[in-house]
């Protein structure tokens, strides 16, 4: 799949997590938001597997960076808010590019 092809079906994805659980919580989100920043900021993105000694959350953003561009990455997006949160900061920290 093409990057832009990619950067539309998640806008999608992310239109329907909105859609199936509602609208976005500002504190939920800022709180994936600074973990995500604090965990680049020290080095913790990376597309490993699951680490018990890791948040959820930088778990989730490893996920998500090993299966970028996957079907198994629209899956975890279309399944759980907190991936589409998760994405939402990886993309604010440039961690996952994408383009308009």
């Amino acid at each position: 799949m093409n990057t832009k092809t990619q950067t539309k079906r998640v806008a999608e994805l992310i239109e329907s997590a909105k859609q199936q659980f509602g609208d976005f919580s500002e504190v939920k989100k800022q709180e994936i938001f600074l973990c995500i920043k604090e965990a680049k900021a020290r080095g913790l993105l990376r597309k490993q597997a699951r680490d018990l000694c890791l948040s959820e959350y930088v778990n989730a953003a490893n996920y998500l960076l090993r299966t970028y561009s996957t079907d198994e990455f629209e899956r975890a997006l279309a399944q759980n808010l907190d991936y589409v949160y998760v994405y939402v900061a990886l993309v604010s920290t440039n961690s996952i590019l994408t383009t308009a």
